[in-house]
């Protein structure tokens, strides 16, 4: 089989994403891998294939998907069918599944690391105070959980917090604010000085 074979392109994008197995999309190389292996093909050359794929489908265009009822999912997925023929249903059906994944849960549109910022509020009074900031970003598109420990000093999410925020929102004590927000935290723990957001007028 060759690396040009287009079934075995969508079997690579599949097990790329861990698709339909895998609760979040995957980035895994060692499946295609495998794959290629399995099939006697060059590695390098199918992986190569299925990150062109993924490319493509974070350059659609997208601005106008909001306006669907289905928030642009059935167009979303013509239009990556449309582009790249050669997929079958099930790996367009993987791809836009990681798109959708990555801008709803972490903000980013092609390809590009958007974090999101949360806090937990802790103090008394009329007005909540933050006093713990986290980040979820993408590092070579996986997911990185963080929490802020010191100034410029970020260390990973180990009791994963973010993940139960999404998870169990219901559990969570999380709440998420704007990078702005978050770049006023910051500043709280340089002046070691925690306060309410500025832009914050009322309970949360």
């Amino acid at each position: 089989m060759s690396t040009n074979d287009d079934s075995l392109l969508s079997a690579a994008v599949m097990a790329f994403l861990g698709w339909p197995a895998a609760k979040m999309p995957l980035s895994d190389e060692s499946a295609v891998a495998d794959l290629a292996r399995t099939n006697s093909v060059d590695a390098n050359a199918l992986l190569a294939r299925v990150h062109d794929a993924v490319a493509a489908s974070d350059d659609l265009t997208i601005s106008d998907l909001g306006t669907h009822s289905d928030g642009g999912a059935t167009a979303y997925k013509r239009r990556l069918a449309a582009s790249r023929p050669a997929l079958s249903s099930a790996a367009i059906d993987a791809l836009a599944s990681r798109w959708f994944f990555r801008l709803r849960w972490l903000g980013i549109e092609s390809g590009q690391d958007a974090p999101r910022y949360f806090v937990r509020y802790g103090g008394e009074g009329a007005t909540p105070i933050p006093i713990a900031l986290y980040r979820r970003r993408t590092r070579d598109g996986v997911i990185v959980d963080e929490v802020l420990k010191d100034v410029d000093e970020w260390r990973p999410d180990t009791r994963r917090q973010i993940h139960t925020f999404f998870a169990f929102s219901l559990e969570s004590d999380l709440e998420e604010v704007t990078a702005t927000e978050a770049a006023e935290f910051e500043e709280m723990v340089r002046a070691r000085e925690y306060v309410p957001f500025r832009s914050t007028a009322a309970p949360r």
